[in-house]
């Protein structure tokens, strides 16, 4: 049987702590505070029976960021309004909230019907059906009760469990989340957090991730009503038994997860709509309090228009404060700084906020639709399937049938997700690319992936993807790390190779064959590009070797001196910096980047301060 959790909402003095206890027999107000004051500060709950839990949050202007972080976690919200005061400020408010989070259902309750006529009753009705159109409550239930008597609760409690069967709980994300709402210490038992189950299931033994702060936590027990279990599900109000985290980090607010799963950001995307009762205006960088799970948190509205007021509606990046755990599609609340106000709700529509004006302002808020938009946003760099599923915390078997309907389509080595016209883009780009680097560049006639990656921006797995279907097409060719044409050959002019042999005469007229790359570019008087590239050019066709970025050989000095330090190790089964600098007639300048070289291609291994024979010479 799935569990309902019902949410009382109203304003202050209209009986909700009344209602819930006609109902259940509970009195949800247990603060000393909360018993002298008369009112409700903080949140209360009671059981109706085994599977119905009723929130109890408070209506007082004051606590909204209480009676906030209740209603998000509800199912059914219960509209309560008071038959002698009507609709008042906070009734408004709190319908705004209800309608703006995800609850399935409204149920309005008329109280305190003892205390008005018939005809007020009427009016009374006739003003709430207004108030509630375009709402989750239109066309709902409205009752009326008496709770002190007792008039109406027996036929309340029946619209409620009509209305709690019809609620289907969508339990098919095996991701687990959940906003903690109470957090206390029990005897024996040591750090307790509460909270109603978003998604996903969770079993005694399991970890959980506590974000935002990112830390692991064991579950060592559960319970569920008052009564232990050995696991809670989607729509479930659980109490976690926590170990390995210490309760000083856990606080209304703290996110628990599936360890992994969630993302924390101090910046995302998000789809805004105003108030239709505000009359507050949001402006650039205005600072507003966000209320998301059951956190509050400080943040900054950014946008490219000028201002949103009542009724509009837009796509902002908000800066949070301090870093926040959240999924895509959440549902939020924004109130006023200053004095404090429900003016807007949204939805987040990404947890990255970085993005360019025309993507921010265009970004669908349609679920479909934004995956589309997004997986083609980051086509030079796309993303695994796992992580557009942990992005929209949904199933990797769910999210392949969201890609097969968007006609996106998955590498089958790294599972990238991509657009076949965003392939052919792309290899459009890299055939550009290459074409352009080699008859640009006449010193050699190839480029590295490397090159494509840092040029083009796009990332390596799909370079390399790309690249593969342009070699089955037989339009590259991949060798040795190098990337060319097909049947693309190099042809230097005559001007070039005098240059080269220049170039080959400086260097074995150097000491021991051997000279740095900025005496070469002194001595020959070309510009350094030309002295790199010719160098590249020698080194690729094996006719120097480049040891470092300043310090070249030729090679048929380089060949004399391995056949040198081979002979050596035939003796002896190390080689000292000393015994190199005998056998290379080098000084300890020299004799340390070539030492450095040898152990890069494996023909020696350092061992300490010594060097021992590499595979390479064994070959």
């Amino acid at each position: 049987m799935q569990q309902v959790v019902i949410g009382t909402a109203g304003h202050i003095d209209h009986g909700k702590t009344t209602l819930v206890e006609a109902l259940t027999g509970i009195n949800t107000d247990t603060l000393d505070q909360e018993k002298q004051r008369g009112i409700t500060i903080d949140l209360g709950f009671a059981y109706l029976d085994d599977d119905i839990t009723i929130v109890d949050v408070p209506g007082h202007q004051k606590f909204i960021r209480n009676m906030v972080a209740g209603a998000s976690t509800v199912h059914i919200g219960l509209l309560v309004i008071a038959a002698d005061d009507g609709i008042m400020p906070q009734t408004i408010e709190h319908l705004h909230i209800l309608n703006s989070l995800s609850i399935s259902k409204g149920i309005t309750v008329i109280t305190k019907i003892d205390l008005v006529d018939d005809d007020w009753l009427d009016l009374i009705v006739s003003e709430i059906k207004k108030l509630e159109q375009d709402t989750i409550f239109q066309d709902r239930p409205i009752l009326m009760v008496d709770s002190i008597s007792g008039e109406g609760i027996d036929e309340l409690k029946e619209v409620i469990n009509a209305e709690v069967k019809m609620i289907s709980i969508d339990n098919k994300c095996e991701y687990y989340k959940m906003h903690v709402d109470r957090i206390f210490s029990k005897k024996g038992y040591g750090t307790v957090v509460t909270g109603t189950v978003k998604s996903g299931v969770l079993k005694v033994g399991n970890s959980v991730e506590v974000l935002p702060d990112r830390l692991i936590a064991q579950v060592r027990g559960i319970q569920t009503h008052g009564g232990s279990v050995q696991e809670v599900k989607t729509g479930d109000r659980a109490a976690l038994n926590l170990t390995k985290v210490d309760k000083a980090i856990l606080k209304r607010g703290t996110t628990l997860s599936s360890p992994g799963m969630m993302d924390v950001t101090n910046k995302l995307l998000a789809y805004l709509s105003m108030s239709p009762h505000t009359s507050w205006t949001i402006k650039k960088n205005q600072r507003v309090r966000i209320h998301i799970g059951t956190a509050e948190i400080f943040a900054r509205v950014k946008f490219f228009g000028k201002e949103m007021s009542e009724s509009q509606t837009g796509n902002v990046i908000l800066h949070f404060e301090h870093p926040i755990g959240v999924t895509m599609d959440e549902p939020f609340i924004v109130r006023s700084y200053s004095p404090m106000e429900t003016i807007a709700s949204g939805i987040v529509l990404d947890t990255n906020g970085n993005y360019d004006r025309q993507f921010l302002e265009q970004c669908p808020s349609d679920k479909l639709e934004r995956l589309k938009s997004l997986i083609g946003y980051y086509s030079n760099k796309p993303k695994t399937i796992e992580k557009w599923s942990r992005k929209y915390f949904i199933p990797v078997k769910e999210l392949n049938k969201k890609i097969l309907l968007i006609e996106a389509k998955v590498t089958e080595k790294d599972c990238l997700v991509y657009f076949e016209n965003d392939l052919d883009f792309w290899k459009k780009e890299i055939i550009s690319y290459v074409e352009e680097k080699c008859k640009n560049n006449s010193f050699h006639n190839f480029v590295e992936l490397n090159n494509i990656v840092q040029s083009l921006e796009v990332s390596e797995k799909w370079a390399k993807h790309v690249i593969k279907k342009l070699i089955d097409s037989n339009i590259l060719v991949f060798k040795s790390g190098r990337i060319s044409l097909f049947n693309q050959s190099l042809k230097l002019n005559q001007k070039i190779e005098i240059d080269l042999k220049n170039i080959i005469k400086l260097i074995e007229n150097a000491d021991s064959h051997l000279i740095t790359v900025k005496e070469l570019i002194e001595i020959s008087k070309f510009n350094p590009q030309k002295i790199k590239e010719m160098i590249f050019l020698l080194n690729n066709q094996n006719r120097i070797i480049q040891l470092n970025e300043n310090l070249v050989m030729h090679a048929k000095s380089f060949e004399k001196l391995l056949a040198c330090v081979r002979d050596h190790f035939k003796k002896l089964s190390t080689l000292s910096v000393l015994d190199f600098k005998k056998i290379s007639n080098l000084t300890r300048k020299n004799a340390i980047p070539i030492l450095e070289f040898l152990d890069s291609k494996k023909y020696t291994k350092r061992l300490g301060g010594n060097r021992k024979i590499g595979e390479a010479l064994i070959g």
